[in-house]
């Protein structure tokens, strides 16, 4: 009886905190309301399209947080609707599904913008996966969206007040340098937490560099912020599980440009545009965006590029664990004096080995 009692109020739980609409879209009567069925349970509410032209009135009268569509359907095929939903609705993400398919077939689906792509007959839990992550995915986006259409406003806004009140600049400053840092982080929940840790490291070894108070400062600000670009990456290629394309990778290069743009307008008291735009220089010529080598780069920029590769190597990522603290500082010292500034990481490798830093 208790059993019975606890089930229940899952169930109405379910239904009380899961209040997204799914939009189903099948010819098959027998997949429509397989799918209603499986998806209702969790709490999610639905409607069911029997063709593309039918799906097209709904979404044109409803609103919905997602919609599953079969790929081949009399009339207009899935993948017409995909191609409408992706230009009339961008915001609404599309699962497709197939009795048929080859690799090729997926990745051409995934490639014009479907979240996730399901092969006929699916499991329940693989279904309620793929819902899931792409609502997730979805409400990332939406908060993205949100907060880069606010950010230059909040920056004019903000960096007038501090130029105009002094003794208000440091908690207005900060206050920004969060916003933008949680801006990139709200795109890329993978590695939350990235920038901080950064700016610490780099912090650290200004510190044993003898920097002063306020070069610590704003090194620190552009460690906060060094991947403000990558607001402009698509969200599939930060969130990919797996290793980046060559084309994926060189879209994610662009971030260093991208940031700099963003940042040079704003009239900080410290060059942090150009820190954040050579961040991913290596004093042998060899890094990007401009190849600059040796006393071209900025001295904080090849503590941030120090600070960087060691966060990203010793922290958990979607396609591979950590690779732990020693690793990271093998490879800095292998890359002494070649791709690294040989003080800097003399000095980041001093602060981890006499346990004055560590990774949180």
């Amino acid at each position: 009886m208790l059993n019975t009692q606890l089930k229940e109020k899952d169930r109405v739980d379910k239904k009380l905190y899961k209040r997204e609409k799914i939009l189903i879209v099948d010819d098959d009567e027998a997949i429509r309301n397989l799918l209603r069925q499986i998806l209702e349970r969790e709490g999610y509410t639905s409607e069911m399209a029997v063709d593309a032209e039918d799906a097209i009135d709904f979404l044109k009268e409803q609103t919905f947080d997602l919609v599953i569509s079969d790929v081949a359907m009399p009339g207009k095929s899935g993948i017409q609707l995909l191609k409408e939903i992706k230009k009339k609705y961008p915001n609404i993400p599309t699962l497709m599904i197939s009795g048929i398919s080859t690799k090729k077939t997926a990745e051409s689906i995934i490639s014009m913008g479907a979240y996730d792509f399901l092969l006929k007959p699916f499991q329940k839990k693989q279904v309620l996966i793929s819902v899931s992550n792409a609502l997730r995915r979805r409400a990332l986006d939406l908060q993205s969206q949100f907060e880069v259409q606010n950010l230059e406003n909040i920056i004019q806004d903000q960096t007038q007040d501090l130029f105009n009140a002094n003794e208000r600049l440091n908690s207005i400053l900060d206050g920004t340098i969060k916003a933008m840092s949680l801006a990139v982080e709200s795109r890329d929940p993978y590695t939350a937490g990235h920038q901080s840790r950064v700016a610490d490291i780099a912090v650290a070894i200004a510190i044993r560099m003898d920097f002063s108070l306020e070069r610590v400062k704003y090194l620190k600000m552009a460690g906060l912020i060094h991947d403000i670009g990558k607001i402009s990456v698509p969200a599939e290629i930060l969130c990919k599980p797996t290793r980046l394309s060559d084309s994926e990778f060189n879209i994610m290069k662009e971030h260093p440009l991208t940031g700099y743009k963003i940042l040079k307008e704003i009239e900080f008291p410290y060059p942090l545009a150009k820190i954040v735009y050579q961040h991913h220089e290596r004093i042998d010529g060899s890094g990007y965006p401009n190849r600059l080598s040796g006393d071209a780069i900025y001295i904080e920029s090849k503590i941030l590029a120090v600070a960087d590769v060691v966060e990203a190597m010793a922290s958990h990522r979607p396609y591979r664990p950590s690779l732990g603290i020693d690793a990271a500082l093998n490879e800095i010292n292998n890359q002494r004096g070649r791709m690294f500034d040989p003080d800097v990481v003399d000095n980041c490798c001093y602060l981890f080995e006499h346990d004055l830093i560590k990774l949180k």
